[in-house]
């Protein structure tokens, strides 16, 4: 499947806060992410990386 686990990074580290991620946009200046489910979340912050192949997006604090 093509889900993505995402991940806040800040000073402490990368936090997962969100699982099973399909889709990624960019909301008024937040970054808003919906899972399978359809249950979304919106982030402050900047998308720093995205890796198809770890299935990983990674949002910095």
């Amino acid at each position: 499947m093509c889900e993505s686990n995402v991940y806040l990074r800040d000073d402490e580290g990368e936090k997962l806060v969100m699982e099973d991620a399909v889709f990624v946009e960019n909301v008024g200046g937040l970054i808003k992410v919906t899972d399978i489910l359809g249950n979304h979340r919106e982030f402050a912050g900047k998308l720093e990386e995205v890796t198809f192949l770890e299935h990983r997006i990674v949002i910095s604090a």
